[in-house]
């Protein structure tokens, strides 16, 4: 289930493909509604699968971007140019796409990706005990 009060939970759609492999992907929408450019997709996450009626993403490639390459560059780019909390504040109340509040939320899915991992839960299995969807 989509948690709809929090704009940066994306829900996976599954797909299976030849072999019967199970892969989730993330749309095109989900991945704005996270904080996305939409015309920066294809250069952040490579070419999308158009088999759907929405260019689409593997989550796997997803999460690997956010956790190699974004969330690396966040933690040094965010605090040399961090504003104060009130600008911050003010940023997020306000909805204003200006990066910040959208870096925060993808460092926030990273740490909680990784937290998971060194815990040893999945998470599927974490969203399911919350009756929410994973990251």
């Amino acid at each position: 289930m989509r948690d709809e009060g929090k704009p940066d939970s994306l829900k996976r759609a599954p797909t299976t493909h030849e072999g019967g492999a199970l892969t989730e992907f993330y749309t095109a929408t989900e991945l704005e509604q996270s904080g996305y450019v939409r015309h920066r997709l294809t250069q952040l996450f490579g070419e999308p699968d158009t088999t759907g009626s929405e260019e689409r993403w593997p989550s796997e490639t997803v999460h690997a971007v956010e956790h190699d390459v974004l969330a690396p560059a966040a933690r040094v780019v965010f605090p040399a140019f961090e504003p104060d909390l009130d600008t911050r504040a003010g940023m997020i109340a306000a909805d204003l796409r200006f990066g910040w509040p959208q870096m925060e939320q993808m460092l926030a899915r990273v740490n909680l990706r990784e937290d998971q991992a060194r815990s040893g839960r999945t998470l599927s299995s974490v969203a399911a005990d919350e009756g929410t969807a994973a990251p």
